[in-house]
């Protein structure tokens, strides 16, 4: 009996023994089976990652005061970051999770799209700021109050407008505005114009007037459209501080051009932009493909006659911030002391005009005698040794803020005063005029003021104190002041 129970008892132990062993087998097979499944599983990630698209490019910007997303997005066009301006305002906000883009506040920081291959740049520079290099257009003309470029659509600086030259005139009058209020000019013209143009999906058929008013939303901008052959509104918004986009029939240009059809003989709509009056009343215009530079209003309104739809004239508003010229510097440019003398646009102080006006007004100095004696001291930053040092008032060096000492002059105590500037030294002239001489300018003493400015004992002060008077007379006269 006892062997029974023992032999049961090997062949039970026999049998766990077995089971021991297969479920260790099996054990090591589920072991076995889990760490391959892990293993496929970080080769399937390693693959889809390896073979996923990118993540886009983003950069971290804190925002500051005044921020908007539109004007965060319109920065980051320019800078080369795939428009238009709605498609990058939407990415701004699904990056950021913003709930209401509205809301947005300085100090935070928020993750932008960057360009391929690029995350530098400003992307919170305000519209009319732009980042980069920029390119200038030059001064105004007279008659002008933004310096508003030259652009010819087939023949822009660049080539990346070639796919639609003959079709360009839009984009490229656009162009010419926008860079005028300072949009724009860190691009070649060419990426400018096809940037505008593919910003409002152009056709070989060119665009239409709303398409000139999305331009100038793409960028920040309102505009407002007028139809039909009006010229007095186009003068009404230049008055302003507007610049005008035109769309009359081409044919009336190629006529105006001298000799007529200079550019050829075609006909169709075709967009110019207008830019300003002249002293004589006509029409400053930038054409993108002719030669004609100025149009009576009797040409302008011909122009837009003519076209198949009436014409239509679209008004760009500024971006804030951006001021046109003043009136009365323009003014000033013109101002000659003596007929064949210079003039202030053809001497040293050459696009000063608005500055000049501006320094008067802030320092309380009469225009007419600081001009005059201007005219006397250096022949308006033209002559003799101050014009090197930037000190067309011939200053004393007495350790004025940013100044350092220039030069001597024979007969003179002391030493004159030099300045980084043009304008530094103007300013400083006003300056010294509007305090040290404060008292004989309210109690307007021009003799006593200028035999302290210039002492008989280094100048003919009595020759002096007329040539100012005999000069000033002719500055009023000229601007039409008291």
């Amino acid at each position: 009996m006892e062997d029974l129970r023992e032999a049961v008892l090997r062949s039970k132990l026999k049998d766990a023994a077995g089971a021991l062993r297969d479920g260790k087998e099996e054990l090591g097979d589920a072991l076995r089976q889990a760490v391959l499944r892990e293993r496929l599983r970080d080769v399937g990630e390693a693959l889809r990652e390896a073979f996923a698209a990118p993540a886009p490019a983003t950069t971290t910007y804190t925002l500051k005061p005044g921020d908007t997303v539109g004007d965060l997005a319109w920065n980051l066009m320019q800078q080369g970051v795939p428009g238009p301006v709605e498609a990058i305002a939407n990415q701004i906000v699904q990056l950021n999770g913003l709930t209401n883009p509205d809301l947005i506040i300085a100090g935070e920081t928020l993750q932008l799209p960057a360009a391929s291959g690029s995350v530098t740049g400003t992307p919170g520079a305000s519209p009319g700021t732009p980042t980069g290099t920029p390119r200038t257009g030059g001064p105004a003309r007279p008659g002008e109050r933004y310096p508003v470029p030259s652009i010819k659509q087939m023949s822009s600086e660049g080539t990346e407008d070639d796919w639609n030259q003959q079709s360009n005139c839009g984009p490229t009058t656009m162009a010419m505005i926008l860079q005028g209020f300072g949009i724009g000019t860190e691009l070649s013209d060419g990426a400018f114009i096809n940037q505008l143009g593919q910003g409002v999906g152009i056709t070989s058929a060119g665009v239409g007037y709303t398409d000139i008013q999305r331009m100038a939303a793409n960028n920040g901008l309102t505009s407002e459209v007028n139809p039909g052959t009006d010229v007095g509104w186009i003068e009404d918004q230049l008055a302003s501080g507007n610049l005008v986009a035109v769309n009359g029939e081409s044919h009336v240009m190629l006529q105006n051009e001298s000799p007529p059809f200079t550019s050829g003989s075609f006909s169709g709509g075709h967009w110019i932009a207008v830019t300003g009056m002249t002293p004589e009343g006509n029409f400053i215009v930038h054409d993108p493909s002719s030669t004609v530079t100025e149009m009576t209003p009797a040409e302008l309104q011909r122009f837009l006659g003519e076209h198949q739809y009436g014409g239509y004239s679209v008004a760009i508003h500024p971006p804030a911030g951006v001021a046109p010229t003043d009136a009365q510097g323009q003014a000033l440019e013109s101002v000659r002391l003596a007929p064949g003398a210079m003039s202030i646009a053809e001497s040293g102080f050459a696009g000063q005009g608005e500055f000049l006006m501006r320094m008067a007004e802030k320092h309380d100095v009469p225009i007419d005698l600081a001009l005059a004696m201007l005219w006397k001291e250096s022949q308006w930053g033209t002559a003799g040794a101050s014009v090197g040092a930037n000190n067309p008032g011939n200053l004393k060096f007495v350790g004025q803020e940013g100044a350092h000492e220039a030069f001597t002059s024979p007969g003179a105590y002391g030493s004159f005063a030099g300045w980084p500037t043009l304008e530094q030294g103007i300013e400083a002239y006003f300056k010294l005029l509007g305090t040290h001489y404060r008292a004989e300018l309210d109690s307007g003493d021009w003799t006593a003021l200028v035999n302290r400015y210039a002492p008989p004992s280094e100048n003919d002060s009595g020759l002096y104190v007329q040539q100012v008077y005999d000069s000033a007379a002719e500055v009023r006269r000229q601007l039409g002041i008291g």
